[in-house]
């Protein structure tokens, strides 16, 4: 497998269901968030550019049972950042990731049956959401305007110290950096740029004290899996492990190509612990 690099192109597809609801910023408790992605993405320079058709038979997803067909196909394309996200699971240039925020600075592309490519959205960070780069429409994308913040209830994803205090934060916008977000009820320290009243800093990796990756994982029926959202009764939980038939079978959704969610009864979970992976540290 080819070696990725922080500033390596990467590219994923995005199921067309999902395509109004991520520009609208619209989350579907318990099955989606316009600010994660979790599945199978590559890099850019590995799918040479080609009409959507062709396209979808080189991702292999004409094979897939129930895919949408349509005439457009939409992909993320974002920097790797960090090599660690990635894994490899198979012999051709086809990596995997478990559920990741996405970098600040991701862009949404459209490819129409002739080839032809359009940026259609911006990802600024979390606290602003997707920025929709079309002319207005009808449905989901035009439903929840900037700024929509994404406040979760269980904190994961990238947590940073920086001058020594703590704040939450995405990769990007820039290969290298990080942008830091003030976690909720802090003051915003004062060199953080004020954007419609949203306050964050883009700063270099190098330059913080620390930055690591959290998540909370445990068990539910045997099952390997993430706790995503904590509600006073409920769990939102995303599955981790390799038996997709068997998350299934239990009543978990398949929200995307091999990617499985579910809302269960909190009292289910058992063995829910933190686990942190060291990206840096000065």
């Amino acid at each position: 497998m080819p070696e990725l690099t922080p500033d390596t192109a990467m590219q994923k597809v995005v199921l067309p269901g999902l395509v109004d609801l991520t520009l609208g910023n619209v989350v579907v408790p318990g099955r989606f968030d316009p600010n994660r992605i979790a599945g199978f993405v590559t890099r850019l320079e590995d799918v040479p550019a080609s009409p959507s058709a062709e396209l979808l038979q080189r991702y292999g997803l004409d094979q897939v049972a129930g895919w949408p067909v349509t005439d457009d196909l939409h992909v993320l394309r974002f920097y790797a950042h960090s090599p660690q996200l990635y894994i490899a699971p198979f012999e051709s240039n086809v990596y995997q990731v478990d559920l990741v925020e996405i970098p600040a600075g991701t862009e949404l592309w459209r490819i129409d049956s002739a080839g032809d490519e359009h940026r259609v959205g911006a990802y600024l960070h979390r606290q602003v959401g997707w920025i929709s780069t079309e002319a207005p429409m009808l449905g989901p994308a035009g439903w929840n305007r900037p700024p929509v913040a994404a406040r979760p209830t269980v904190r994961r994803g990238l947590v940073a110290q920086y001058h020594g205090a703590d704040f939450d934060a995405d990769f990007g916008p820039r290969p290298g950096e990080v942008t830091l977000h003030p976690l909720p009820g802090t003051r915003p320290p004062a060199d953080f740029l004020d954007l419609a009243g949203v306050h964050a800093l883009a700063v270099a990796i190098d330059e913080l004290d620390s930055l690591d990756i959290v998540c909370w994982r445990g068990g539910w029926h045997g099952l390997p899996v993430e706790l995503v959202e904590s509600l006073p009764e409920q769990a939102v939980i995303h599955y981790i492990g390799e038996n997709g038939p068997r998350a299934a079978d239990f009543g978990l959704a398949e929200v995307d190509y091999r990617v499985w969610r579910g809302c269960i009864p909190r009292t289910e979970l058992t063995d829910v612990g933190e686990q942190r992976t060291a990206l840096h540290a000065s």
